[in-house]
Parts: C-alpha cells; sequence; structure tokens
C-alpha cells in the first residue's frame, strides 16, 4: 500500500509537470511557440495605444507611459536594438530597446513590415549628429547619405523595457 502510494504520488507529479507553461506564455494566451516572437520585460497587453496617439501625445511634450502598437517599418541589422515604427505622413517613430539596468536587447532582425506592441516610455528626444550618422550606418545608407547628416534632430522616440512581435 506504502509503495502504491508513493507510485502514484510521483506519477502525479510528473505529469503535472509535463502540463506546465511558463507565465509568459499563459499571459500571451498563446502555445510555446509564442514566447519566439517575445523580449524583454514580459508585460500586460490590455489595450495597446496606436503609434500616431501616442506621438500626438509627446509633441505637446508630455510623456507617454504604457504599451503603444505599431508597424515596423525598419531594424537595426547589427543587433536588432532598434526599430522604427510608421507614423502617418511618412514619419516614423525610433524605438530602443533597453532593459530595467538601460543595458540593449535586441528583437529579431527580420521584424520589418510586422506589427509589434511595445511597453515603456514616449518622449520627444534630442538626436546628435553621431547617433543619427551610428543609426544610418545601421540601416546600411550610403556613405554620401551619411555624411550629409549635420544637424541633431529633434524626433520622437520610445524606450522599450518589452516587446512582442505579432504575426
Amino acid at each position: 500500500m506504502k509503495n502504491f502510494f508513493l507510485l502514484f504520488t510521483v506519477s502525479v507529479f510528473f505529469f503535472a509537470s509535463c502540463n506546465n507553461t511558463s507565465t509568459t506564455e499563459k499571459s500571451a494566451g498563446k502555445d510555446s511557440t509564442a514566447t519566439a516572437n517575445v523580449f524583454g520585460k514580459a508585460f500586460e497587453n490590455t489595450a495597446a495605444t496606436p503609434a500616431n496617439d501616442v506621438y500626438t501625445q509627446i509633441k505637446t511634450g508630455k510623456e507617454f507611459h504604457g504599451v503603444m502598437e505599431g508597424r515596423i517599418t525598419a531594424v537595426c541589422q547589427e543587433k536588432g536594438c532598434w526599430a522604427d515604427l510608421e507614423l502617418a505622413g511618412g514619419q516614423h517613430l525610433k524605438v530602443k530597446f533597453r532593459d530595467a539596468n538601460g543595458e540593449e536587447f535586441g528583437i529579431n532582425k527580420e521584424a520589418k513590415d510586422k506589427m509589434i506592441d511595445v511597453h515603456g516610455v514616449g518622449y520627444m528626444d534630442t538626436v546628435s549628429v553621431e547617433m543619427l550618422r551610428h543609426y544610418a550606418e545601421d540601416d546600411k545608407a550610403t556613405k554620401a547619405q551619411i555624411d550629409a547628416i549635420k544637424n541633431p534632430e529633434i524626433t520622437p522616440s520610445f524606450t522599450a523595457d518589452g516587446a512582442v512581435i505579432k504575426h
């Protein structure tokens, strides 16, 4: 009887652990392949704000805190550490991916034209000539295009601590 009870307990534990899914998978409501599209910190995605609405808020000088969604138009081809999201009128919003310690993390470099949800802070940023040239190099710009960058720019930006690429 003791052996039966021990065998039963081990069996229950084994089957329960085999059906366990991670918190990220449960919160995403998807199967285990869903985690391949989750980067950085996991977050609740209950009400994502469209990138154009975030831009409307931050261009007035008021920061945005929360989840933003948008279509990716470009991704850093070196590390995946930044992405441009489409805005109306052919503009874009630069998203930089940083963890809680300020360290870069990357997303899938093949994510262009996909939808993404990002969690973090949106703001207007003055981008230096050096950084603009760095972005241009990452984006495979020509030497002439890079050399043509002469002035800093005030641009809409977003620092994301988490991202989910949607299909």
